[in-house]
């Protein structure tokens, strides 16, 4: 497995539901490490198409929806179509990092149930990306994920869109990220430095694994270097053949 690491915000003792977007106002190192997971995703791209990009976490709070946002954000940086898909039916939050509204029937759940598209999907004209929210949480988000409508639709709007960037539940808690990676060509997973557990992210893998998902890497998020370099490397990120063991 690939690793490659994000820097984020301070690791704090609580986590913040906060988006911090990775555009022109970020600091610099901050922007340079997602247009590295860029710049390595399109890389990887050279040998099999990498267009349907699955985003999940081990346990909750450890970025992934920020992870997804942001890599929207850079890939249309670069003048592709990019659809952000919110595909946490449990607890969805892009609507509120992007500032956008969420209405019944106009969203995720209103395209699976047949509504025009154009009528379920919203324009974050600050990032200049696509973004279909949920609209509403649904009583069994597994078998809404794992449906052949929802294969379907993924069909339909890879046909529209350069990328489609679905932001995906835990992979350790539940196993809503494991059965949607059938419908998606690779799966990053996110990981928050000091804060899942070794344990947690092996149950992820393994969840993943069992369904013969494309695992094409790891994302290490809040990378805070320790030592002592480690106030003059508040940001940084690598690229390494093989990931670290979280702690």
């Amino acid at each position: 497995m690939n690793l490659w690491t994000s820097s984020a915000a301070r690791t704090q003792p609580s986590v913040e539901r906060i988006f911090r977007p990775a555009d022109a106002t970020a600091p610099f190192p901050y922007q340079e490490a997602y247009k590295t997971l860029r710049t390595n995703l399109k890389f990887m791209a050279l040998g099999g198409d990498y267009r349907r990009i699955l985003v999940t976490g081990a346990i909750q709070g450890e970025g992934k929806s920020s992870v997804s946002a942001n890599l929207a954000l850079v890939l249309a940086e670069t003048e592709n179509r990019v659809l952000l898909i919110d595909c946490d039916l449990r607890k969805p939050i892009l609507h509120r990092y992007l500032r956008l509204q969420r209405r019944q029937g106009r969203g995720l759940l209103g395209a699976l149930a047949g509504m025009p598209l154009e009528n379920c999907i919203q324009h974050a004209a600050r990032y200049n990306i696509d973004v279909m929210t949920v609209d509403f949480t649904p009583p069994n988000p597994t078998e809404l994920l794992g449906s052949p409508k929802m294969k379907q639709l993924l069909e339909q709007l890879a046909a529209q869109y350069d990328y489609l960037i679905l932001d995906a539940p835990p992979a350790a808690v539940v196993t809503d990220a494991a059965v949607l990676s059938q419908y998606s060509d690779g799966v990053l997973l996110v990981i928050r430095q000091r804060y899942a557990t070794f344990q947690q992210v092996r149950r992820a893998v393994e969840n993943l694994r069992q369904v013969n998902a494309n695992i094409l890497g790891a994302v290490l998020n809040s990378y805070r270097p320790e030592g002592p370099r480690a106030e003059r490397e508040l940001y940084t990120y690598y690229y390494s053949e093989h990931p670290h063991r979280p702690e």
